[in-house]
């Protein structure tokens, strides 16, 4: 290597071009590469035309960032780490357009107060960028280099429409509000004065940026809930309730409003519960919301169902079902009568799973027909029917009045009477399959709740073809998965459940971004099935308890709720304390 830090005349490295033999002598003073790795990396960077940087990298001499790091020390240009806690301000991201961001692999840093900007480079050399920079913001240009996966990274996450929801809301939150209907308690206004504030720009701004957080956090609810000095707002997101940022209280009231004009809701009633339904567009989307108010001491209390028919898994293959459940299941969906029964407690994804059935089942040449309360998503080419108790529109009479439509499959939202269950049954019977849910624990349990709803056994036995009790478990997020270790008390558990799943590899999410930190990211079902055969059938007509049904099922083949929960643990999908969220106090 000569003194000046050029590359020897006699090497293959000297007939590159001078910026790469610059970078390959930056390399080989720092100890990066070798004289004979630079030879290799020329040869094949000549030979394919393809920039020497991506050669080294490739064949394994450096690292990206090594590289990089060189560039800076060659070029003499700061090496900026943008690293995973890196963000921009939303000042940042407005001085550059983000078509000129992905376009020439930058991001701009400009502190308050600063007459220039940074701009963070995959290519620091490309003048073209700077000066566009420069001609958009009028202000000084200074240079510095990163890595360009970590540029792209930062241009996907802070270019997002939804990337400074957070902020913005803390901005809400710490901002003055100056006017005294905003001070003044909601009890002394009016429903006109609060209509006024409920338009006002920092109402108005919560209320959207709230809802957008939902969605792109993928909640399934929001609850607000007044205090006597605070409030606080949570959304259930993977079945679990998670705090964020919350309004000052004197906003409150205007936002409940707010909410209650969006929905159709009587802004002036805050003693009774009151129902309401609004849609919005966020991200492209058309996003249903169900919306509910309590009175409680402190105020009225919010709690907003989120419909997202693009968030809707209608694939079976998809739910949660190994390949033999779900040929099974399918199997029996193929039937032309029969009562498919779907158990479980509210949030245990049975609504899901009759509609990944009704999707698998819809085609041109049956009519499907549904009763639901309310009907939550809206199923291209199935014809689905609302509940509305209040004219006397029940399941059982709306599920008469479908019957008189000629359908070849009906859903009814829920079996809750007699009346209801009766009149399933008889659809059954007359050559109609027919699919919907129970409130039991376990799919054994579903055969007593029928006769304690007064259905007498012969009709349960005639016609039930299968019962699925389900329960979901959160997934394990695939950006921050790592090996981990069981607890004492854990694998002590998991011995008197299955002794060898204390040897498998057992995994957790250990937070990232991608997840908020919490390590799920997800759910999928845990099912057991139980099909109704000959023996199962002759338990039911004599009245048979759960427990001794339970295990004719087993010795059937059913697999329980805590086996299959089991695979999930397995296959390394879920954790330990995850899927234990599913097992029965009792040992199994």
């Amino acid at each position: 290597m000569a003194d000046n830090g050029q590359l020897q005349a006699d090497t293959l490295g000297s007939r590159l071009p001078p910026r790469a033999r610059r970078l390959c002598a930056t390399l080989v003073e720092t100890g990066r590469l070798t004289p004979e790795q630079v030879d290799r990396a020329a040869e094949v960077s000549l030979g394919t035309a393809r920039p020497i940087e991506a050669v080294i990298v490739d064949l394994g001499y450096a690292s990206a960032e090594d590289v990089v790091r060189a560039v800076s020390r060659q070029q003499n240009i700061p090496f900026f780490d943008l690293g995973p806690e890196f963000k921009l301000q939303p000042e940042e991201v407005a001085l550059v357009p983000e078509k000129i961001a992905r376009r020439y692999g930058l991001i701009p840093v400009c502190k308050p107060g600063d007459a220039f900007v940074t701009l963070v480079m995959k290519d620091p050399l490309n003048l073209a960028a700077v000066d566009a920079v420069r001609s958009l913001t009028s202000m000084e240009v200074r240079r510095a280099v990163s890595l360009e996966e970590r540029i792209l990274r930062v241009i996907e996450r802070e270019y997002r429409p939804d990337a400074h929801i957070e902020r913005n809301l803390k901005d809400i939150v710490e901002m003055e509000v100056g006017t005294e209907a905003a001070e003044t308690e909601a009890a002394a206004l009016d429903a006109e004065q609060l209509k006024v504030i409920a338009n006002d720009a920092p109402v108005v701004k919560f209320v959207n940026l709230m809802l957008m957080q939902a969605v792109r956090d993928r909640a399934s609810d929001i609850h607000l809930e007044p205090g006597e000095k605070d409030v606080r707002i949570r959304f259930r997101i993977d079945g679990v309730l998670r705090q964020v940022t919350p309004p000052p209280r004197r906003l409150y009231p205007a936002i409940v409003t707010r909410l209650k004009i969006l929905s159709e809701m009587d802004i002036s009633e805050r003693r009774l519960p009151l129902d309401g339904r609004l849609k919005f567009r966020v991200f492209s989307r058309e996003i249903d919301v169900r919306v509910s108010s309590l009175p409680l001491v402190n105020g009225e209390k919010i709690v907003m169902r989120i419909l997202d028919r693009s968030s809707l898994v209608v694939d079976m293959a998809k739910i949660g079902f190994d390949s033999r459940m779900l040929s099974r299941f399918q199997r029996v969906l193929q039937e032309p009568n029969g009562i498919i029964l779907l158990t479980g407690p509210t949030g245990s994804g049975k609504t899901t799973t009759l509609y990944s059935a009704l999707s698998y089942l819809n085609h041109p040449d049956v009519n499907i027909q549904t009763v639901e309360d309310p009907v939550e998503y809206v199923l291209e080419g199935i014809n689905q029917t609302h509940v509305r108790a209040k004219i006397g529109m029940t399941f059982a009479s709306a599920l008469r009045a479908i019957l008189r439509q000629d359908p070849d499959i009906c859903l009814i939202g829920e079996i809750r009477d007699e009346e209801t269950s009766r009149i399933a049954m008889q659809a059954s019977l007359t050559g109609h399959l027919v699919l919907s849910t129970l409130h039991t624990n376990d799919a054994p349990s579903s055969f007593s709740r029928l006769r304690d709803i007064g259905v007498e056994p012969f009709l349960v036995a005639a016609t039930v073809k299968l019962v699925i009790a389900q329960r979901l478990v959160r997934l394990i997020c695939k950006f921050c998965k790592q090996e981990t270790t069981l607890t004492d008390e854990q694998k002590e558990i998991l011995s008197n459940v299955c002794p060898e799943a204390v040897d498998w590899p057992h995994y957790k999410g250990a937070g990232c971004d991608a997840c908020n930190h919490t390590g799920y990211k997800g759910r999928q079902g845990v099912f057991e099935f139980l099909e109704v055969n000959n023996p199962i059938r002759q338990l039911i007509l004599q009245k048979a308890g759960d427990v001794t049904i339970r295990e004719m099922a087993i010795k059937q083949g059913m697999e329980t709720l805590v086996v299959n929960s089991l695979r999930k643990l397995k296959d390394g999908v879920s954790t330990m304390e995850e899927v234990m969220t599913v097992w029965p106090m009792e040992d199994e």
